[in-house]
């Protein structure tokens, strides 16, 4: 094949390449970015034009005047925007999830969605936050294991696990794998562990877990272990396992808004002369780190063994300052 032939198919991949991301093509701004004539342009336009007609159906390249140039038409599939692009990246970025080398491929496949255009834009937007930016400290790659784990949740497979705990020592767990869910710069694994005395889910950061076995067993969910995972997300926010509860607390804040973002399945019982009456359902006392943290904000109202809990951690929290 002559470089001339070459040149052309090369050309001619790349503006489709950009019609099919959504992107629209400038004949002058197009012909300088590839040394060549507007006229040259014009027919590799007009080879994809003849492709479309006769393989494409209901696909056509049109001309925009308002943005004065080609783009495709009838297109179904809807590629993401840059806006949405640049979107996705800052809350990859900002999440911390994963390390370097998994967020630098995630951000290079989001990348090469975008339109020529769109990636210059958004790099020059980033390119200050990649330079800084700082892995948790475990900085483990988790991509594979979160697929492992979505395909055992999928295949309803329990799952062997071996896991480090907070003081460094390790466990070895057999599960029932319920969900996995991001929270606060980690994912987790909700599952229930076999034989296990408790009736409520056990919680798993995916970064500790060292070794992932998925086992030929396969389970059902009893009536007990039946939650439907959009709920259960409700009630899990906090990332601590304990018996579901139903806790009434007092909140006389400004924003109203922030408590009911917090727990997403919270009801407000009674307006107050000064706040709200709020009532939510949580798994286990993880709630406390929040309550905790409105300081003269909150005040706990049941059940009494929270209320209890809540006035001697205060306690405590007051003693290191006597």
């Amino acid at each position: 094949m002559d470089k001339e032939k070459e040149a052309k198919i090369s050309r001619v991949l790349k503006l489709y390449d950009t019609f099919r991301k959504g992107g629209v093509i400038n004949k002058k701004r197009t012909a300088d970015e590839l040394g060549v004539n507007e006229r040259t342009v014009q027919r590799d336009i007009d080879d994809i034009r003849m492709f479309l007609s006769n393989n494409c159906a209901g696909e056509e390249i049109l001309y925009d005047f308002s943005k004065k140039g080609y783009y495709l038409s009838g297109f179904v599939k809807n590629p993401l925007t840059g806006v949405e692009l640049l979107s996705i990246i800052k809350i990859i970025l900002e999440s911390r999830a994963f390390c370097k080398s998994e967020m630098n491929g995630l951000i290079d496949a989001l990348l090469s969605q975008a339109t020529e255009e769109d990636r210059k834009f958004i790099k020059a937007i980033i390119g200050n936050e990649l330079i800084h930016f700082q892995p948790l400290q475990h900085n483990k790659p988790l991509l594979k294991m979160i697929w492992d784990i979505g395909f055992s949740i999928r295949n309803k497979q329990m799952i062997e696990i071996t896991y480090e705990r907070m003081d460094g020592k390790e466990s070895v767990r057999i599960v029932k794998p319920v969900s996995i869910i991001f929270s606060e710069y980690y994912f987790y694994l909700i599952a229930f562990i076999k034989d296990s005395e408790y009736q409520s889910p056990a919680f798993f950061r995916v970064d500790r877990i060292k070794h992932f076995k998925l086992l030929q067993e396969k389970f059902k969910y009893s009536e007990k272990d039946r939650i439907e995972e959009g709920e259960l997300r409700k009630r899990i926010q906090f990332m601590y396992a304990g018996d579901l509860m139903t806790i009434r607390f007092k909140f006389f804040g400004l924003s109203l808004s922030a408590v009911l973002d917090r727990f997403p399945n919270a009801k407000v019982i009674e307006k107050l002369p000064e706040g709200w009456l709020i009532e939510a359902e949580v798994y286990g006392k993880g709630c406390m780190m929040w309550l905790l943290s409105q300081g003269e904000r909150v005040e706990v109202i049941s059940p009494q063994s929270l209320r209890d809990e809540m006035k001697r951690t205060i306690q405590l929290m007051a003693d290191k300052y006597n």
